[in-house]
């Protein structure tokens, strides 16, 4: 069975390294502690879950619309028949 999933975000989520429970029990290092992981949020990266920078080509997406990008990124607007709550 396929699911369309959708990607409302143009922007990865940051994650520090000290944000992350029991990290401090770990190490007091703070350049790892600082240290920042970039996790996917659009859907598009091609190593997920890791950023790559894919969501760049989301920014001039139009509010209230949904898009679909194929396998070579060309970006094809889709009928909104899903209802966002």
């Amino acid at each position: 069975m396929s699911r369309i999933v959708l990607h409302e975000r143009n922007h990865p989520y940051v994650v520090k390294l000290k944000d992350l429970p029991g990290m401090e029990k770990l190490t007091a290092d703070e350049k790892v502690l600082n240290y920042e992981v970039h996790l996917c949020a659009c859907g598009l990266s091609k190593h997920k879950p890791f950023y790559d920078g894919s969501h760049a080509k989301t920014r001039d997406e139009e509010a209230g619309k949904v898009y679909d990008y194929d396998e070579s990124d060309a970006r094809h607007e889709l009928v909104n028949r899903y209802k966002q709550e």
